[in-house]
This record gives C-alpha cells, sequence and structure tokens, in this order.
C-alpha cells in the first residue's frame, strides 16, 4: 500500500512539474505529457481498488471444498429427472 502511494505521488509530482514546464515554454505537447501522467496516477488507484478486494480473498487461502460447492437449480432439475426416467424404466 505504502509503495502504491508513494507511486501516485510521485506521479503527480511529476505531472505537475510537467504542466509547470509546459507553461512556461508554451509548449503543447508538455500538456498533453502532463495530462497522461496524471491519467496513469488515476489508472494506478482504479486498478488498486479494483484488486484490493479479489488479493484480499485470495491471501485469506480458504478455498471451498468440492464436496461443499452450491448446486445449480439445473443440476436438482437434472438429477430429479433422470431419477424418474430410471423409475419409470424399473417398473412394468
Amino acid at each position: 500500500m505504502a509503495i502504491l502511494l508513494l507511486l501516485v505521488l510521485a506521479l503527480v509530482l511529476w505531472s505537475v512539474r510537467l504542466l509547470h514546464g509546459a507553461y512556461r515554454l508554451r509548449d503543447f505537447s508538455l500538456l498533453l505529457a502532463s495530462g497522461l501522467v496524471a491519467i496513469s496516477a488515476g489508472g494506478v488507484i482504479f486498478v488498486y481498488s479494483l484488486m484490493n478486494g479479489c488479493v484480499g480473498y485470495l491471501s485469506q487461502g480458504q478455498f471451498i471444498p468440492e464436496s461443499d460447492a452450491f448446486v445449480l437449480e439445473s443440476d436438482v432439475a437434472y438429477f430429479e429427472n433422470a431419477s424418474e426416467a430410471a423409475a419409470s424404466l424399473s417398473s412394468p
């Protein structure tokens, strides 16, 4: 977390420095570069917020065994139809 915070802070400072240089030199390309660096800082924060829950879940290390997996309604319907078909075949 601290490394990402330092990375975002460095990107924002770099963006401000590029923006200052663009204003001083009246250079449009530095203005675009400043915007791209600021967008990348926002992207780092966005990806971190998306991955925060996933990484927290994966780091717990609690996996659901296959035997405890949820049974879907379609599975129940399949097994009920199969048992009815088997019962109809076995009855005379």
